[in-house]
């Protein structure tokens, strides 16, 4: 096969990274772009923004999770606070002003079927209109009805599909396109299998009726491999944060004695068990976020969940600089109960030491050509590499696993709220 080489830049160095008549074609056809772009979303921090323009970081889009709507939000990364409509508009405004576009978070997974009434129906109606005025023209969405409503009702809105669809195949992929999205955050699953992420792009080369498909890598979603509380996270999240003039307390009414932690303390209780569940998941580290610029891709998604405005421009300079010294925990996000159970420090102390050094040999020999969904070659890998792992404090991690399965205990007897 004839070889071709071009000479990619990244900050001081240059590398000559061979590439095949494929990639050729992306580079003529495609207007193929290899700068790097962060998605972010967003953490309803004006600080960050004027932060980002300062200094110059490529931030692109900032996903903005619009409050207090009839459709919700799905995302496991929401802020414990629940903010105004209006400080949504106020911290949308800061967005535009520095030249970020913002995308408008709706990405509820269910509505319970509440969409089906005529006074919801009105409610979502008026929320579409006020974010015509704000100036939304992206729009992050997840449930397919969503889309094809947005299709519709939203003409001339870029349609982006949420992580939280679990889109590991080309298959899932061309169905969203066909309702009407135009960009597509893969699920973490699916971003350790460089032949389907190879297929990925070469489906994005192709035109369907004229509309390209764009694709977006998570960076640091540290959720477990093949999670089984994946899609009831999500569901509980949703139903959470939509306020509808026919159910308009769901946060209140259906979050009994904190039974919407049960996904997550289940999660956690894996993760602190057997971290090789967490090491199998798709997390990207600033030491091989090359090989899938080498692949293409150029759009990466960051959540800035409970991170400081100072760690989370450490974190991205590490990503752009394709190096770290920071342990994986750092700038790794993983979703926090909502009940009180812990300190965030205490619940640090019991995860595994991880350090760079240790991310930069994990990502470096790490098997990305294994066949996906087969999981042998991965967690025999993975297996090996969890020997070297240290538990910071092994005292504080049985401690938590005795508080995480207590509570556990108790959500799965089904007790209620007490009546007064």
């Amino acid at each position: 096969m004839e070889q071709w080489w071009i000479s990619f830049s990244w900050g001081l160095k240059r590398e000559l990274t061979p590439i095949n008549n494929f990639f050729l074609f992306l580079i003529k056809n495609e207007d193929f772009s290899i700068s790097m772009k962060f998605v972010l979303e967003g953490n309803y921090n004006k600080d960050l923004i004027y932060k980002i323009q300062e200094k110059k970081i490529p931030v692109s889009h900032v996903v903005v999770h619009v409050p207090n709507t009839p459709i919700g939000n799905s995302s496991i990364f929401l802020p414990f606070k629940q903010y105004s409509f209006s400080e949504f508009e106020e911290y949308t405004k800061v967005i535009q002003e520095m030249g970020i576009i913002p995308i408008a978070g709706l990405d509820s997974t269910c509505q319970g079927n509440l969409e089906a009434h005529s006074e919801h129906n009105k409610a979502t109606m008026q929320l579409l209109q006020s974010l015509k005025t704000i100036g939304y023209s992206e729009i992050l969405l997840s449930s397919p009805n969503n889309v094809g409503f947005f299709k519709e009702q939203y003409q001339g809105a870029k349609i982006y599909v949420s992580y939280s669809q679990y889109i590991t195949s080309m298959n899932r992929a061309r169905i969203f396109s066909n309702i009407g999205a135009h960009s597509i955050i893969l699920h973490p699953d699916i971003i350790r299998s460089f032949n389907s992420l190879k297929n990925f792009m070469k489906m994005k080369a192709q035109s369907n009726n004229g509309k390209s498909l764009d694709f977006i890598i998570p960076l640091n979603i540290g959720c477990n491999w093949g999670c089984i509380y994946w899609y009831q996270h999500h569901n509980l999240q949703s139903h959470r944060t939509i306020n509808s003039p026919i159910f308009w307390d769901q946060m209140n009414v259906s979050d009994v004695q904190d039974g919407y932690d049960y996904s997550l303390l289940n999660c956690w209780k894996q993760r602190i068990e057997k971290p090789v569940s967490f090491l199998k998941g798709g997390w990207v580290s600033p030491w091989n976020i090359i090989e899938y610029e080498n692949l293409g891709f150029n759009y990466f998604f960051f959540s800035t969940y409970q991170l400081s405005v100072s760690k989370i421009m450490n974190i991205l300079k590490s990503y752009m600089e394709k190096s770290t010294d920071l342990n994986l925990f750092d700038y790794i996000r993983i979703p926090t109960p909502y009940g009180d159970y812990w300190d965030p420090n205490t619940m640090n102390a019991s995860i595994y030491e991880f350090n760079s050094l240790n991310v930069k040999d994990f990502c470096h020999d790490f098997p990305y050509n294994a066949p996906f969904p087969f999981e042998e070659q991965i967690s025999q890998y993975c297996s090996d590499f969890n020997k070297k792992i240290i538990v910071k404090d092994p005292n504080q991690k049985e401690r938590m696993l005795t508080l995480i399965n207590k509570k556990i205990g108790e959500i799965q007897k089904g007790v209620g709220k007490k009546e007064k």
